[in-house]
């Protein structure tokens, strides 16, 4: 499917592809000729969000940019079930009940007037907020709601907690900050830990309550209600779309001269006089490209203050929903830390749970095979729900039922999906996070400009509150341009 027939589907129209940032409105469509002259050009690594809104904001202002993609779609972490080829993927996608859209990676919106936020509003795409007050919380293998915890003092003490969090001054862990009982930690990790992306003992307490300070935009949680987040990114950028390469990996960047050489992994080369890297911090960190010279030690430095743990996404279809049709996320599981009732105000069948688990827990099931890793968390629900996740799970019609009287496994034949970012090679993982130590400061250093050459964007790079999800992403962008800009006006 083209993208002109893509968008006539989504009922976007062409016209939904610019979105024009508050610093671009003085952009007259019938000027004569490109905004800011440049004789040189833009070459963006990475076409997830960052990378796609980088490139599309050059493009606007008359900017020759091309993007290399190291994968064969466009999205980077945003992905969806219903864009995918992969024969696992189609057989969950035909035999799945849900009628709403599967998210593989990123799947609430934070902040209804966020910059993820705006441009789902803008493109007219309807929305439906998530309850806050319809999470369930686990303590002693119960999933219950708030009101039914509130005599609870460990409930308390976490909740207190996490409230506070914005108001934290200091440089421990989620865990030593918090300071609570054993019997609280799995709820604590899943709020403060498995929440930013790793464990509330790896978590800077000081890093995130610097980020939330800054936040600007409300506190909604929102989902969208019939369109996948890979359609909008591809509806809202399909002008920059014929700029990007696609399974283009990159290997090498020399950038010690003002004509940058990129070398990709088949030996191509491309050259430009100023480059965008957007690229997943775990890539940066394990050496996924090599840079020559090596990176300044300003943005090394900052880059070992932050980590980018292991994370596995876990659809499970179920025929029956046991844990509350009103419920949305349920908290505060040994084994998941995070379950969500993806279809709930969205859906007419609410019997898919969506798991995401990140840090050492993710680690810990990524060494497992994918059946194994289902019977485990079966086995916590059944723990918490008297037996009924595995009553109730529901099976490939598709393949014959398992014979248990010749030792046949009873799980072989149950339907699941499971994305585990961290085995994706051009992404490794879930989203950064601050360690023990980190500061925004870090943040900007990561993102530090080098020689006016070399400029760093993505949700890692962001220091506008929003780093580790798609607004961070897209706020880096804007940043990064501004830069480029200034830099070719010598402003």
């Amino acid at each position: 499917m083209n993208r002109r027939e893509l968008l006539k589907q989504l009922g976007l129209g062409l016209s939904a592809g610019v979105l024009i940032p508050p610093f671009l409105e003085s952009c007259s469509k019938d000027a004569s000729g490109p905004e800011v002259q440049y004789d040189g050009n833009v070459i963006v690594i990475g076409a997830g969000a960052a990378g796609l809104y980088a490139a599309d904001i050059l493009r606007i202002k008359g900017i020759n940019v091309t993007v290399l993609e190291a994968a064969s779609q466009p999205g980077g972490r945003v992905r969806s079930l219903r864009n995918q080829t992969n024969v696992q993927y189609q057989t969950f996608s035909n035999a799945s009940q849900a009628d709403f859209p599967v998210e593989l990676g990123a799947e609430v919106i934070y902040g209804s007037n966020s910059s993820w936020g705006k441009i789902i509003s803008d493109l007219g795409i309807t929305t439906k907020e998530i309850n806050p007050m319809a999470s369930r919380y686990i303590l002693d293998n119960a999933a219950k709601p708030a009101a039914d915890w509130a005599s609870d003092s460990d409930f308390t003490s976490v909740q207190t907690f996490v409230s506070g969090l914005p108001n934290y001054v200091g440089s421990s862990s989620m865990q030593s900050a918090a300071g609570l009982s054993n019997r609280a930690q799995t709820l604590l990790n899943s709020q403060t830990g498995n929440y930013f992306g790793s464990s509330s003992d790896k978590v800077s307490a000081g890093g995130v309550a610097e980020s939330l300070k800054l936040i600007t935009h409300d506190s909604k949680q929102l989902t969208t209600f019939a369109n996948p987040w890979e359609d909008i990114l591809i509806s809202r950028f399909n002008g920059v779309l014929p700029q990007v390469k696609f399974n283009t990996v990159v290997s090498q960047i020399d950038w010690g001269t003002n004509v940058i050489t990129i070398t990709t992994k088949d030996g191509a080369k491309y050259t430009c006089t100023k480059l965008v890297v957007t690229v997943p911090l775990a890539i940066l960190k394990s050496g996924g490209i090599s840079f020559r010279p090596a990176l300044p030690s300003t943005n090394t430095s900052a880059a070992a203050k932050f980590g980018m743990d292991a994370s596995v996404r876990m659809i499970l279809d179920f025929k029956n929903n046991f844990w509350g049709l009103d419920s949305s996320f349920i908290l505060g599981g040994a084994t998941v830390p995070h379950y969500f009732n993806s279809g709930v105000n969205r859906s007419k069948l609410y019997r898919t749970l969506s798991l995401t688990i990140y840090g050492q827990k993710a680690e810990q099931l990524s060494a497992l095979s994918d059946l194994e890793k289902v019977k485990l968390v079966l086995s916590e629900l059944d723990l918490i729900y008297a037996g009924q996740g595995t009553k109730y799970i529901r099976r490939d019609l598709n393949k014959p039922e398992p014979n248990i009287a010749k030792g046949e496994d009873p799980y072989s034949n149950i339907l699941f999906l499971i994305q585990d970012w961290a085995k994706d090679e051009f992404t490794k993982g879930g989203f950064s996070y601050p360690l023990v130590g980190a500061t925004l400061q870090d943040r900007k250093n990561l993102a530090a400009v080098a020689s006016n050459r070399l400029y760093f964007a993505g949700e890692a790079t962001d220091f506008s509150g929003d780093a580790g999800t798609v607004s961070g992403a897209l706020n880096s962008s804007v940043r990064v341009v501004d830069e480029i800009i200034k830099s070719i006006l010598n402003k």
